[in-house]
């Protein structure tokens, strides 16, 4: 980030200024899966709208989740969840 966009920055609002930086990580966007490794085109409109992106704020990571791999996830906590219960 060079001087000009950090005097930007400072000018914006809090909330402002935290989705800023937020949007400025999703150029670390990996191209494929992060469990999975299935690959992820940018360009596909469908792809775009159905993979979730998962960003550590601390760390500065950006993980990308097919939504296959999602769903295993899903499936997983409310398995364990369940187990727990009874």
């Amino acid at each position: 980030m060079n001087r000009k966009q950090r005097r930007a920055l400072k000018k914006l609002s809090k909330p402002e200024q935290e989705m800023a930086e937020k949007v400025a990580l999703f150029g670390h966007l990996p191209d494929s899966c992060s469990a999975c490794q299935k690959t992820f085109d940018k360009k596909d409109k469908d792809m775009v709208f159905s993979w979730s992106v998962v960003v550590h704020n601390e760390t500065e990571a950006v993980r990308l989740f097919c939504p296959e791999c999602i769903d295993k996830t899903k499936e997983a906590i409310n398995g364990r969840y369940e187990y727990e219960e009874t």
